[in-house]
């Protein structure tokens, strides 16, 4: 190829974003330096690129950040958003496609509803699996954003099954054990035995949902793959 090939911006779009995946890759082969929004800034502009087109990339890369942060008492990640920009308009037969990938993956038929412009796919069988899946066109690019909630109700659950045995051990033991002393001590320890099971029960739960959360995510993120080639495969330029 020609180094003195011009790209137009959606080009110098796409190799910057893939200069930034290779960079990534290579991990601790490259030098790993950070930088301002504002040393962002000064280098887009030599590219022509405006300053308000970084602080809104920038803004919207918090936003899935925040989504997709870890909650620390549950022990891994209770939401997970995915957001691919793609050229031209996504056409019913496609869209169709995208929501029977959905549905196969999820097990649930869902409902899609037009709001404000923007297509919308919800899950409906089951409310503890709150999804959704927008496509929004807007100038000539289609927006397409994957959001689900996910439940950890099970890191609550195990603490408080936790202590529950922890108080029903000191309550048995109490009533089987002989000795006077013996039980004023072991009814002194309950409020102990009754905080340590539900403290073992809260470790176990975020073991179990820190890996739960992950197989969960990487299912997702392959889902939400499928759905942008499908896009990628059957996008329409917007003035046809």
């Amino acid at each position: 190829m020609s180094g003195d090939r011009r790209y137009d911006d959606r080009e110098v779009g796409q190799i910057l974003k893939r200069v930034a995946e290779l960079h990534a890759r290579e991990g601790e082969k490259t030098d790993a330096r950070s930088m301002s929004q504002g040393e962002i800034e000064e280098v887009v502009q030599e590219l022509g690129i405006s300053k308000a087109l970084v602080a809104r990339a920038a803004g919207e890369l918090a936003i899935q950040g925040d989504r997709n942060r870890p909650v620390w008492w549950a022990g891994g990640k209770t939401e997970l958003m995915f957001e691919e920009v793609v050229d031209g308009s996504v056409d019913e037969a496609t869209l169709s496609q995208m929501i029977e990938v959905l549905r196969r993956s999820v097990g649930d038929p869902g409902q899609l509803k037009h709001e404000a412009g923007a297509r919308i796919w919800s899950t409906t069988a089951n409310p503890a699996r709150w999804m959704h899946f927008t496509v929004v066109e807007h100038a000539g690019r289609t927006t397409l954003r994957l959001e689900e909630r996910m439940d950890a109700s099970v890191t609550v659950a195990s603490a408080f099954l936790g202590g529950l045995a922890g108080f029903f051990a000191g309550v048995f033991a109490v009533v089987l054990l002989k000795g006077v002393v013996i039980k004023a001590l072991l009814l002194l320890l309950l409020g102990a035995l009754t905080s340590t099971g539900a403290i073992a029960g809260w470790v176990g739960g975020r073991a179990r949902w820190r890996g739960r959360s992950e197989n969960h995510e990487a299912q997702q993120r392959r889902v939400f793959a499928a759905l942008v080639a499908l896009a990628g495969e059957r996008t329409l330029p917007s003035d046809e």
